[in-house]
């Protein structure tokens, strides 16, 4: 099968998204299918090889700019005619902005180019972080106390933020965003007060969010096909225990500033609610083929805080973590959200 991977991208985890493309090209050239690994630059240049090779420079992913360079010279190309590709599918290594929230899906979608993951809708959902704890609230989740900021309102009104009503310690983070990029825990109203016209010089929309001490959960949830149906299953959530105050973007993606452990040392119970929740949350928002929600356990109750639509795929990353532990080869996943594509398209039968 003729497979094309988006990686790269403009939003701040292009880095992280170089990561992923790379391994899941690799992955799927590993399966037998032909794969041409299309990178989007930081500022939106498509690098578009005229075969299908997955091969990549021994690379930097900290220079996206010589990375790129690199791959260009290694496929001889600089750009493509992309709604002339020839290609089955596209496989989405993209991360965060421009690529999660529901535009690189819409794109494909006008393009009539089957892809994997989530369809519109839902990409956009889960990206808003505001919207999101809105339905899982609706949908009978718990949720932490959040409170919602925009740069425009901020900065016609900067004591705005002091009549919140939330309690500190608590999280400041983008509503858009993903991998705790400007991500920062606040102590009280002056670090608040320091922290906002830095925050907003980067973001235009906040989500302050109370924090909660409690043990940190990821759990994944794939669509395993079972004849003519797909049956939500919800794979082994990981406990996190990160090297610093929160699991942020170095913890994530450095060896050894975290532990992970999968799976989670917590009650059978407490692990059964996380896999009820993550089903939960998967449902509600509408997604297709796998996510991965976050949650931080306080006593018995999981506590939402978002879900991924096209979460980490990188060597390290929680959901191939979970899937070995649950004893899903990779390879059975990726083929998985492959067909699952197509069968929205309508390109194979359901069958």
């Amino acid at each position: 099968m003729k497979i094309a991977v988006l990686f790269g991208g403009t939003s701040t985890e292009h880095e992280i998204s170089l990561r992923t493309g790379t391994f899941i090209s690799k992955t799927l050239s590993s399966m037998g299918h032909s794969v041409k690994p299309i990178l989007i630059s930081r500022d939106g240049r498509w690098v578009i090889p005229k075969e299908y090779r997955s091969t990549f420079p021994e690379g930097n992913y900290k220079d996206p700019e010589t990375y790129l360079k690199d791959f260009a010279e290694l496929h001889s190309s600089s750009a493509g005619e992309f709604s002339s590709l020839d290609c089955d599918i596209v496989f989405l290594g993209l991360h965060g902005t421009s690529g999660e929230d529901g535009s690189m899906q819409g794109f494909l979608k006008v393009l009539g180019i089957p892809f994997t993951g989530s369809d519109v809708k839902a990409s956009a959902l889960a990206m808003d972080k505001v919207r999101a704890n809105r339905l899982f609230q609706l949908a009978g989740m718990s949720v932490a106390p959040f409170w919602e900021l925009k740069r425009k309102e901020y900065l016609e009104n900067p004591t705005s933020v002091e009549n919140s009503g939330l309690e500190y310690p608590l999280f400041l983070k983008p509503v858009e965003g993903g991998s705790s990029f400007h991500t920062f825990r606040i102590e009280g109203s002056e670090d608040l007060k320091k922290r906002l016209p830095e925050f907003f010089e980067a973001e235009e929309h906040a989500i302050l969010q109370k924090f909660l001490k409690g043990t940190e959960v990821s759990c994944g949830v794939w669509e395993k096909k079972e004849g003519s149906k797909r049956i939500l299953e919800a794979l082994p959530p990981t406990e996190i225990i990160p090297g610093g105050e929160f699991f942020d973007v170095e913890s994530k993606y450095k060896p050894g500033l975290s532990q992970e452990i999968t799976p989670a040392r917590l009650p059978a119970s407490v692990i059964s609610k996380i896999q009820e929740q993550s089903i939960l949350a998967h449902k509600t928002l509408g997604c297709e083929g796998y996510s991965r929600t976050d949650f931080i356990v306080v006593g018995e109750i999981p506590f939402v805080l978002e879900t991924n639509t096209l979460p980490g795929m990188t060597e390290t990353s929680l959901i191939p973590q979970q899937a070995k532990a649950a004893g899903i080869p990779i390879e059975v996943l990726y083929q998985s959200l492959i067909d699952q594509g197509l069968e929205r398209a309508g390109k194979i039968p359901v069958s």
